[in-house]
């Protein structure tokens, strides 16, 4: 029965010596360190630390004395606020991990640039186009303007669109696709939103599930 008790302790995060002491305690009640040692099988010079610890769990208390002695707070209430305990524990640490959650998500929208405008439009992607060394586009059908800056593209192009009879320098796949987008560099995405809006956005997360969406549609169109 104690083992089966000490694992259930420890589930509780208790550790194998808390699980141990704690365990002798409860047929003990009260009980000097060295009884205590000796019931639960805990070395005596780690005992008083044990003790310590469980102490501070708000689970036993430590009685001064000589010798000192150590009486078991009754485990109906003491449990219960232990378990209240680390549930508001569990909660802050829970806080602390959405926040930054939350402060890593505003980083990368802040990231994001919204472009309106086709002469801007065709001038930031031309530019891009410049600087890059790799474009994978996915387009369903292309525009005359898209069309030019990718056949002036010396880089390692991949092209997946509906369009046919495409006179391009590059790995060209012809599939009904839906989606627009273009990923420069494997390091920035640009979206489009109709004829007249893109969306540039750095964030890694961005890129990376655009890439795999690409990847899935290379797969999907051989």
């Amino acid at each position: 029965m104690s083992g089966e008790l000490e694992t259930t302790l420890m589930k509780l995060g208790f550790s194998l010596y808390e699980a141990k002491v704690y365990s002798a305690l409860l047929s003990l009640c009260n009980s000097t360190m060295r009884e205590l040692s000796e019931k639960s099988g805990v070395p005596y010079q780690k005992v008083y630390d044990v003790v310590k610890s469980l102490e501070n769990k708000g689970l036993i208390r430590i009685i001064e004395g000589r010798p000192k002695k150590v009486k078991i707070i009754d485990p109906s209430f003491a449990l219960k606020i232990y378990r209240d305990k680390i549930v508001n524990e569990m909660d802050n640490y829970i806080k602390i991990i959405i926040s930054f959650w939350n402060r890593r998500r505003e980083s990368e929208i802040e990231r994001s640039l919204h472009v309106k405008g086709i002469k801007t439009i065709i001038r930031i992607i031309k530019d891009l186009a410049n600087k890059s060394n790799k474009i994978d586009i996915v387009y369903d059908n292309l525009p005359d303007w898209l069309l030019k800056i990718l056949k002036n593209f010396n880089g390692n192009l991949t092209v997946i669109t509906s369009s046919n009879n495409l006179n391009l320098h590059g790995k060209i796949k012809i599939d009904n696709v839906m989606s627009r987008f273009i990923i420069f560099d494997d390091s920035l995405l640009v979206t489009f939103n109709g004829d007249n809006e893109i969306i540039i956005d750095s964030c890694k997360g961005c890129v990376i599930q655009a890439k795999e969406h690409f990847e899935l549609l290379t797969y999907k169109s051989e």
